[in-house]
């Protein structure tokens, strides 16, 4: 892994289990990951593909997925008023084309 050893922040995800017939999304308990934090205002296209602005970016070995719940370094997962939704993740990787980690934007 080419980032691993610069993963010194933690950062909350709650998985997407589904979302019920009225709308309303079901998460998984909220777990700690190890990530790398970097706060950068960014213009990008969404994997839907509308335009967003986002403010920072993870560096994570872990996948997230379009619907999951995230938590930056700092706040508290599982807090509602907290949670942010991931604008687009990006897998990159190393240079024998394995994966090595994920862009997450939010």
């Amino acid at each position: 892994m080419l980032m691993g050893h610069r993963l010194r922040q933690r950062f909350g995800l709650a998985r997407l289990l589904g979302v019920n017939n009225r709308g309303e999304e079901d998460f998984a308990e909220p777990t700690v990951h190890a990530c790398r934090f970097e706060g950068s205002t960014k213009r990008l296209v969404t994997s839907d593909g509308t335009d967003a602005t986002s403010e920072a970016v993870l560096f994570t070995t872990v996948e997230v997925k379009p619907g999951d719940a995230l938590w930056l370094p700092g706040a508290t997962p599982g807090d509602l008023d907290t949670r942010r939704r991931p604008l687009r993740i990006t897998p990159c990787f190393d240079i024998r084309g394995g994966l090595d980690h994920y862009e997450v934007y939010v």
